[in-house]
């Protein structure tokens, strides 16, 4: 379902490259250091194609980027800004210039797959987005986000 939707919006779009499904250790492997469950739709694209080397993030890329906005921003915040802003968010993807988009986690530890969020780093501020990953790959590639 992904794969075919992302190669049809990309492919006038060379740098666009789906990949080789993420292995299920990798998958959780990430949640493990992401300390959240990840949602199944999030899962269902892991699953189909580890990023795209665009707009998606592999599950390496995502333990990469959480792991250097933890360390960075945890000097900057206060602790439960850090913990609201920062160390609850789980990305998925990236529009290329330091904003990522990705699912909040509730403060019960649930992560919360009815809508995603745009974090702008610039303000540590998020922005309802999408309705889910097929909306936000269907809107960022017509450029509505």
């Amino acid at each position: 379902m992904y794969k075919e939707l992302i190669e049809k919006l990309t492919a006038d779009i060379q740098w666009a490259n789906v990949q080789e499904p993420c292995p299920e250790d990798e998958i959780r492997r990430a949640e493990e250091y992401l300390g959240f469950p990840f949602p199944e739709e999030l899962i269902a694209l892991l699953q189909e194609t580890n990023g795209d080397r665009w707009l998606l993030l592999s599950a390496e890329q995502i333990i990469s980027y959480v792991k250097t906005n933890r360390e960075i921003l945890s000097e900057y915040l206060e602790p439960e800004e850090f913990e609201e802003k920062v160390n609850r968010f789980v990305p998925f993807a990236t529009n290329g210039c330091g904003d990522y988009y990705g699912y909040r986690v509730l403060e019960d530890g649930n992560t919360d797959a009815s809508t995603i969020y745009i974090w702008e780093h610039e303000c540590f501020e998020f922005r309802e987005v999408a309705k889910d990953i097929a909306d936000l790959i269907i809107k960022y590639y017509n450029n509505e986000v």
